[in-house]
């Protein structure tokens, strides 16, 4: 005869007060990250322009599961554009929320800059900016993930330390910093950056 373990015990005993947990995490998550969506709209008028680089926000808070719990992030995804000869293309996902994490194998808020496949050195270029800017302190959590060829900005625990005022600071300031790369972004697209508004080819 097996024996059930104490966790098999407590699960069944506790079922009930799990399912609620869940929904608790997943509207107040899910509320956190569109409270500071609301904070980055209100912050400036939409979208966020600066030269040729422009970043538009989501309408709303997307969710997604993973295989690895049963809870959901949350998560803003943002646009990241830049103009090219007459339209802005869109070269970059900026994703920031609250999403689970498996290297620390626990929910994070986190801001994460993805490329599209054809920019492969964006995310070189941007993570080096941000370094600069950083100075001797980078952000929390803040890496340059290589071989996915993107960029972490900033990484916070979901802890009581985590406030609505420190992560809109984070968003806030990564979107500054990503909007004053003009000319690291005409690079990572091909052209050259000689006089805003003037395209040529980048040299081969």
């Amino acid at each position: 005869m097996s024996i059930l373990s104490e966790v098999t015990i407590l699960m069944s005993q506790r079922a009930g007060d799990l399912e609620k947990a869940k929904d608790v995490f997943a509207s107040e998550t899910h509320a956190f990250v569109n409270g500071i969506l609301a904070l980055v709209r209100r912050a400036r008028s939409e979208p966020w322009v600066q030269g040729r680089v422009r970043i538009d926000l989501p309408k709303e808070v997307e969710t997604e599961g993973t295989s690895a719990v049963s809870l959901e992030s949350s998560f803003a995804r943002c646009q990241l554009r830049f103009r090219k000869e007459a339209t802005y293309r869109n070269v970059a996902d900026l994703r920031f929320g609250i999403e689970f994490e498996e290297s620390v194998n626990s929910f994070v808020w986190q801001i994460v800059l993805v490329p599209h496949a054809k920019y492969p050195r964006m995310d070189d270029l941007l993570w080096q900016q941000w370094r600069i800017a950083g100075g001797e302190t980078l952000a929390p959590g803040a890496a340059h993930q290589a071989k996915a060829n993107t960029v972490r900005f900033v990484q916070r625990p979901v802890n009581q330390e985590l406030s609505g005022e420190n992560a809109f600071g984070d968003i806030k300031q990564v979107l500054e910093n990503v909007l004053a790369a003009d000319r690291l972004l005409a690079e990572a697209v091909g052209i050259d950056a000689v006089e805003e508004g003037v395209v040529q080819p980048a040299a081969v």
